[in-house]
């Protein structure tokens, strides 16, 4: 006689194991999408010097200062101090100067050519053309850096991080669950099915 099927069988845990590996194939993808995109909207500015920031949406804007950078394929590295760097933001229509102050959160980002710190940051309240200027004072000479301008930048490497923990967590726990389900369902039908071929026991 053929013993009974236990079930389920253990082609459903297959389907736990499918979501652990897409878990884990989803915070690869999210967490280096994200993060190799994270500077793709700063502006760079090499310094002393200045720039024109085109800014189209009203948000504090985050000034970095980029320890390692490359811009026009010449690579920068900045090794000395800094100290004495002014700047300025001023809005092009009225000549208004933006005050500047230092970052409420500390943001920093390391990718691939490009390492950077936040310094400083401004409020923008009106879309609009605005010059950033940075220079050292008259009597001082010092290195030329790269600073990186942009807006968002600590929100989108939180949600890359937790997009990232909610795609592994969320395919690996699923799929753990889903396999310590049929485990468990396996052996409560395999007690059943000995305590009907053994009866007397």
């Amino acid at each position: 006689m053929q013993a009974p099927e236990i079930k389920p069988s253990w082609w459903y845990a297959s389907i736990g194991w499918v979501l652990i590996f897409a878990g884990g194939a989803l915070f690869v993808y999210f967490l280096f999408n994200g993060l190799s995109h994270l500077t793709d909207s700063l502006t760079q500015l090499v310094v002393p010097g200045h720039a024109e920031l085109s800014l189209g949406t009203p948000a504090t804007y985050t000034v970095f200062l980029e320890e390692q950078s490359v811009v026009d394929g010449r690579i920068y590295s900045t090794t000395q101090s800094v100290d004495g760097l002014s700047c300025t933001v001023t809005m092009l229509s009225g000549s208004q100067k933006i005050p500047l102050r230092r970052p409420g959160m500390s943001t920093t980002y390391n990718l691939g050519s490009r390492s950077g710190r936040s310094v400083l940051e401004f409020p923008v309240k009106v879309a609009g053309q605005y010059d950033l200027s940075c220079n050292y004072p008259e009597d001082t000479k010092g290195p030329q850096t790269v600073l990186a301008v942009g807006s968002g930048v600590g929100e989108k490497i939180i949600q890359t991080i937790l997009r990232s923990l909610v795609s592994m967590f969320g395919g690996v726990g699923l799929g753990v669950l889903i396999i310590i389900l049929v485990s468990v369902k396996r052996r409560a039908a395999k007690k059943r099915l000995a305590a009907y071929a053994n009866p007397s026991q």
